[in-house]
């Protein structure tokens, strides 16, 4: 009797997991799941992890978008709907619950957000408890001149919550159809995107990341006969349909998400007249270029900015000197003389004379300027327009504007072209800022398409040159410390010196840094120097049973390795070649001796570069080297797996500890 029991005690057992993985198998498709807002399923409070990415914490169980035309008046204007539920199933996965829904402006024209709402379900003690989003507890933030967040944080949300959100969009910016993101950084049960077509305006949409659909349709809407303008027609609807999309895995070293994320992007090709006649809207890169020039926030604001910047120029005497010099000249003129707001944009929002007035503006207004005062001390110079990294890599068979979203200068002179930007006084000429690093920018020029490498021209490097001397009492390390830096480095540690100086003393002396450790800069305000940093401090020094254990680095070398994904799809952007390197001396006690010395390590290639040497030719002094060079700026995805490889070396071997015993 006990065995038949247990047979079918071990049956249920069987049973029961088997339903558990059956359960597991719906959720994944997401079909005992209601994608009606307002409602819910049992099912969706039974599970505590995604079975097909277990370390998922959370899910978003339905993302459904629907664009559409409306009449506004006399005008067509979008109404975008969206709808969305998560599932959380850790404290990591809180951070879901707050919300920022995207919206823009220009001349102090919104788009409408409205009908908002949201709910949070939690299962507590065998029923269901619902908690209302206050729509009064949302708020705007400006992220830049045209786009705003409504941002608000979902009531009550704690693990294994499920919430919702729905909302519209009403935009009369028709140019802004608002684009489709079916990949998250979690999981995506179901993602679907219905978008219905007029016959007056055409647009191309480029799929990003995936080269099909779960499910795709087209479908003439033969039920609803809509009007406008005297014109009689029916939507075309399209339905694009994504399951269980996997979460997207970044990583370091990429630009931007945006640039590897599975999505639909839309952009206005034609714009078709009810009264007859069409309108190119979508360019060729010439007429890009021709009707950029032909702007009056961009080519005639140069123009502008060339006859009114001479009054800046004659008293300069320019005439004698060599482009590179008048360049050179204007370059600093500028960075003294105005100041960057913050905000990117590849066009002007002031008049010439409002900018010389306020000395300010975003990068638009200052970048233009300059070209029009390079022009004008007899330079040839022209805006290049470009997508800075955050913003995503530019798809160069698509002439799409929304894709670029700031402009910088190039200069040609005697030594060749100069790319120039004003925006940012620390750094050098011919330096841009990082952010605008990324593959390629296109310059806006009469009669010619001509793309820019937007590659750094300067070496970049970091050196840490450390003095190590445990005390007489063997109980703490004295460490004197001076770092210098060049390139992005040196331009990075004068950001942080000067605008977060409490951050950087914390990462370089530690938490328990006294109020009286100082940071000593040299070359702060002379930025064609290498910037360095002194500074001292002391540690508790490790004893293991009278052995002294000394890290010769000081901590100060990466810990673990950055490149964590099995495999890699995209390449391995560092921005800019870069160098770090490691030079100490470790003071040995008297009385004590190296136990052993490290192994020594060098590997020189065509695109990395590691080298560690310990010198103990000395009795009383140790010296340790350790130098590791990335030399190319992006590496392709073939070198993912040897690049991987080398950091763990880096890691393993930097990090090794010395051992000083007792003679």
């Amino acid at each position: 009797m006990r065995i038949i029991q247990h047979s079918i005690t071990f049956l249920m057992k069987k049973l029961f997991v088997f339903l558990c993985f059956i359960g597991f198998i719906q959720l994944a498709a997401g079909q005992n799941f209601t994608h009606e807002f307002g409602k819910f399923s049992g099912e969706e409070f039974k599970y505590t992890q995604y079975p097909k990415d277990p370390s998922a914490e959370a899910v978003v169980i339905y993302d459904i978008g629907n664009s559409f035309f409306t009449e506004s008046g006399d005008e067509l204007s979008i109404v975008f709907e969206r709808k969305m539920k998560f599932k959380i199933f850790s404290k990591a996965g809180l951070k879901w619950a707050q919300i920022a829904i995207p919206f823009y402006e220009e001349s102090n024209k919104f788009e409408e957000i409205y009908d908002l709402k949201g709910n949070t379900y939690n299962f507590e003690n065998g029923t269901v408890r619902t908690s209302v989003l206050n729509i009064k507890t949302a708020y705007d933030e400006k992220i830049n001149e045209h786009w705003r967040e409504k941002k608000f944080a979902m009531p009550d949300v704690k693990e294994g919550s499920v919430f919702e959100v729905s909302y519209k969009i009403r935009t009369p910016y028709l140019f802004n159809f608002r684009s489709w993101e079916f990949q998250r950084k979690i999981p995506v049960l179901y993602s679907e995107y219905v978008t219905h077509m007029i016959p007056f305006y055409e647009y191309t949409y480029i799929l990003q990341g995936t080269n099909k659909f779960d499910d795709y349709s087209t479908t003439e809407d033969r039920l609803n006969e809509q009007h406008y303008a005297g014109v009689t027609y029916h939507d075309m609807i399209y339905k694009f349909v994504m399951k269980d999309i996997p979460a997207f895995k970044d990583e370091a070293f990429i630009t931007s998400d945006d640039d590897y994320l599975i999505k639909l992007d839309f952009q206005l090709a034609v714009l078709h007249y009810p009264t007859g006649g069409t309108l190119q809207v979508m360019n060729t890169w010439p007429k890009m270029c021709e009707d950029m020039l032909d702007e009056d926030s961009f080519g005639k604001f140069v123009n502008s900015a060339k006859k009114k910047a001479k009054e800046i120029v004659d008293p300069m005497q320019l005439a004698a000197k060599s482009p590179k010099e008048k360049a050179r000249i204007i370059d600093a003129y500028m960075k003294q003389n105005f100041r960057w707001n913050g905000h990117s944009d590849k066009v002007s929002t002031k008049s010439v004379k409002d900018f010389m007035n306020t000395k300010t503006g975003n990068s638009g207004d200052i970048n233009l300027f300059m070209a029009g005062m390079l022009n004008a001390a007899g330079v040839e110079a022209y805006p290049v327009i470009l997508s800075t990294r955050d913003h995503g890599k530019l798809k160069l068979d698509y002439p799409f504007h929304h894709f670029f979203n700031y402009v910088i200068v190039v200069a040609k002179t005697d030594s060749g072209l100069v790319m120039m930007d004003a925006t940012e006084p620390l750094c050098k000429f011919s330096e841009v800022p990082q952010r605008c690093l990324n593959d390629k920018g296109l310059i806006i020029q009469k009669n010619k398409v001509e793309w820019l490498n937007l590659k750094s021209t300067t070496y970049t490097k970091k050196e840490y040159n450390y003095t190590l001397q445990p005390n007489a009492a063997k109980d703490s390390l004295s460490e004197d410390c001076k770092l210098v830096t060049t390139g992005y480095e040196a331009i990075d540690y004068r950001g942080e010196f000067t605008n977060s100086y409490k951050d950087l003393k914390k990462n370089l002396l530690g938490d328990n840094a006294l109020e009286s450790d100082m940071l000593t800069p040299a070359n702060l305000k002379e930025i064609d120097k290498p910037f360095e940093i002194g500074f001292k401090k002391k540690e508790a020094l490790d004893i293991v049973e009278n052995k002294l254990i000394i890290a010769p680095f000081c901590n100060m070398v990466i810990t673990e390795n950055p490149l964590k994904q099995v495999t890699r799809t995209f390449p391995i952007d560092m921005i800019y070649p870069k160098t770090s390197k490691f030079l100490s001396t470790i003071i040995i006690p008297k009385g004590y001796k190296l136990l052993s010395k490290p192994e020594d390590m060098s590997i020189n290639t065509n695109k990395i570069r590691i080298f560690y040497m310990v010198d103990t030719k000395d009795d009383d002094v140790v010296k340790v080297v350790g130098i590791y060079e990335f030399k190319q700026d992006v590496y392709q995805v073939e070198d993912y797996m040897n690049l991987k490889s080398y950091f763990n070396m880096i890691v393993s071997k930097f990090n090794e500890k010395l051992v000083l015993v007792k003679m």
